[in-house]
């Protein structure tokens, strides 16, 4: 509820104070009295757009301030809380404006400083001014959805859909980011498979370039490595060779060590010496008669290295990095596979939820469509008594359609567009409430409207300007006490 209201240096207005009631207050006075340059003012502090017009001639800004009681506005106590902009014990919101003659504005709340557009929606939670067609809520189609479930006791039912559409909107967007992700690997799948097939054929084994590097260096040399190893059999094992000679040592070693006992360790060890130098000489004769020039098998062996060489290149520096990237390829590939099958699984779980969600969707629409029969009856019934006999009044609930798909589209508030219509006269075609062209039209209308929808609008103040314009008599009185029923629920402000 406004409680005072401070204009200073304003148009005509050098400096003014006044203070509001609760229940029905009325600023009347004759034309040019400045009652619409107070309409003006509220508008200002309520967030509307300013003009340096206004500022009064040789002064060097304007300043308005009001005075606000918000312990009732339990959303609006939210929303300031929320923006840092209410203490806990705050029950008086202070608004502030200040225009200078440069054009600059400045907006606070309770002293803080806002930008205008906080100060505008500060302002749409307050007051409702109706005979201008600047800041009339009820003329935006947005708000009729909200006022048909709130007079058909369906807000719930729209809060449910909304959260389901919230889920099937973050479902989507984890879709996309799961189709991009993919949309991206499969430009490398083909390049993965190949490189994949590539390595399973090669199938390397870790170690296996050491072993072929050595083996062939010993095919490369197979015929100088069978004539030194038979050079040595033969120096060992010949006649007249080494172990003739040794052997021909062992008895007087013998010998000697039976005469001296402190030798009986050197001809232990000189007999250990003679059967390690035989068995060398055996290993060299197997060694000697296995080496085989192998031309076929060198060749083998050099085309895998080669082979090894030309996958280097390609995926690492070592068989091990190789091996390690050939990996990695396939756990990509299967990453692929899997992120295809969450794809498909998500998809499915999308399209449960918009099945679900679109069955409730039409049942409130269904709901809708009775609320909206019985409210066009009501808001005719009270236009008809504030002297607009011939007035047909419509909730038009339509449902959304995409005219690509031929079917009806799910939104945040379920699969219907409201918006209220109105006819002022017979044979003229039904149009939008903004489309009306007379004040005191507009106010009787938001006056019907606000007195059948009194119970659910949470706006604390409403503000007619020039609703009695053009009327007399009964219709006068019956505007008079609809204005008195609306004042025991609300504070309303007429300027008359």
């Amino acid at each position: 509820m406004i409680q005072a209201l401070h204009i200073k240096n304003l148009a005509v207005i050098e400096d003014l104070e006044f203070e509001f009631s609760a229940g029905l207050n009325v600023l009347t006075g004759e034309t040019g009295a400045g009652k619409s340059i107070i309409l003006n003012a509220l508008g200002l502090v309520l967030g509307e757009r300013a003009s340096v017009d206004i500022v009064r001639t040789g002064t060097p800004k304007a300043f308005v301030e009001a005075v606000i009681d918000i312990r009732d506005c339990t959303e609006l106590q939210t929303f300031l809380k929320e923006e840092e902009l209410l203490e806990a014990v705050d029950m008086d919101l202070i608004l502030s404006r200040q225009i200078s003659a440069s054009g600059r504005s400045r907006c606070q709340v309770n002293g803080h400083l806002i930008p205008v557009n906080i100060l505008r929606r500060i302002g749409n939670m307050l007051v409702d001014i109706h005979g201008q067609h600047e800041h009339q809520s009820l003329l935006h189609p947005e708000l009729h959805l909200e006022l048909v479930d709130g007079y058909g006791n369906l807000t719930q039912r729209r809060r449910a859909i909304h959260q389901r559409y919230s889920e099937i909107q973050s479902m989507r967007a984890e879709l996309r980011d799961l189709e991009q992700a993919r949309k991206e690997k499969l430009r490398e799948k083909e390049l993965l498979e190949f490189q994949v097939d590539e390595l399973n054929e090669a199938d390397l084994q870790e170690n296996e370039e050491e072993k072929l590097e050595i083996e062939n260096q010993r095919l490369s040399n197979a015929q100088k490595l069978s004539e030194t190893a038979d050079r040595l059999y033969s120096a060992l094992r010949n006649d007249g060779g080494i172990l003739d000679n040794l052997k021909t040592m062992m008895p007087d070693m013998l010998h000697l060590s039976q005469i001296d006992k402190s030798m009986a360790e050197i001809n232990r060890r000189f007999e250990e010496t003679f059967y390690e130098v035989e068995d060398i000489a055996q290993q060299l004769r197997i060694y000697r008669d296995q080496v085989e020039f192998n031309p076929q098998r060198l060749e083998e062996v050099g085309n895998r290295l080669d082979l090894i060489y030309r996958l280097k290149q390609k995926y690492g520096k070592s068989v091990r990095e190789i091996l390690e990237y050939q990996q990695q390829a396939m756990h990509t590939l299967q990453e692929l596979s899997v992120s295809s099958e969450r794809i498909a699984a998500l998809k499915r779980r999308i399209q449960e939820r918009i099945e679900h969600t679109s069955e409730l969707a039409m049942a409130l629409s269904k709901a809708r469509q009775k609320c909206a029969a019985d409210l066009e009856l009501l808001i005719e019934k009270e236009l008809h008594e504030l002297a607009m006999e011939k007035t047909t009044f419509k909730v038009d609930v339509a449902q959304r359609v995409s005219e690509r798909e031929r079917r009806t589209v799910l939104g945040p508030t379920g699969i219907d567009q409201i918006e209220f219509l109105i006819s002022p006269n017979v044979g003229e075609e039904l149009r939008p409430l903004s489309r009306i062209a007379s004040g005191g039209e507009i106010s009787r209308m938001m006056l019907a409207l606000k007195t059948v929808l009194a119970q659910i609008d949470e706006v604390p103040t409403l503000l007619f300007d020039e609703i009695d314009a053009g009327i007399g008599g009964r219709t006068a009185r019956v505007v008079g006490e609809k204005l008195r029923h609306l004042a025991r629920r609300r504070q309303v402000l007429c300027i008359t």
